[in-house]
């Protein structure tokens, strides 16, 4: 049996990328709606999503916020997540998932593997639970640090932001069909945490919460 499920993202990129851990950890999952929807929005309507009786993957950016579990308890408050609802948190962006990938993504943007940054630990229970550790926002990074040296220049130019704008003019169009087609999420998964968690939530989501 088919499941329907919205996905809701504050822009093309993050959208892509939920739909591919979709189709990456499930097979009866069907993208019926995507909802484009900026971040604060995202957190002012997150319980309207909530209360909602179908399934739900929204995915956010950790951004500036100390910890997943405390975006969660900001945005939620004490409401209790409705089972419907998959809310997922990257650390810090969703573009930090793709990195991850240090092979693929290195190959794609004509980089060397090194000039991705390193890995720091997240958990100190479990030194295995890591994550890229960018000097700032991994988007930014992406653009301003790495996307310089590629040995591609189209999609230099595609991603490299011009004077006074905040993404490169073609941002998007530059990272959907390496989403789509090349990003290896398995291999991601090895040094994101919050990719990991992601899979597994997504994985343990049932279905007969909203079967009629």
């Amino acid at each position: 049996m088919m499941i329907d499920i919205i996905v809701v993202g504050e822009d093309a990129v993050t959208r892509e990328i939920s739909k591919r851990l979709l189709r990456h950890s499930r097979d009866d999952l069907q993208v019926t709606r995507e909802e484009p929807i900026r971040g604060g929005e995202i957190k002012n309507k997150i319980l309207n999503y909530n209360r909602l009786n179908l399934p739900v993957f929204v995915l956010t950016d950790l951004d500036d916020i100390d910890c997943p579990p405390s975006l969660i308890k900001s945005w939620f408050n004490q409401t209790p997540m409705n089972p419907n609802l998959i809310f997922r948190v990257a650390c810090d962006e969703a573009e930090a998932w793709l990195m991850a990938d240090k092979t693929g993504f290195s190959r794609f943007l004509g980089i060397k593997e090194s000039d991705l940054p390193g890995l720091k630990q997240c958990d100190r229970r479990n030194p295995q639970n890591v994550e890229l550790q960018f000097k700032y926002k991994p988007s930014l990074y992406l653009m301003k640090e790495l996307a310089v040296k590629s040995n591609n220049k189209l999609l230099a130019e595609q991603l490299k932001p011009r004077v006074y704008a905040k993404k490169g003019p073609e941002y998007n169009t530059a990272l959907i069909p390496f989403i789509q087609n090349n990003w290896d999420i398995d291999s991601a998964a090895k040094n994101s945490y919050s990719l990991r968690k992601a899979i597994k939530r997504i994985n343990e989501f049932s279905s007969y919460k909203f079967q009629s």
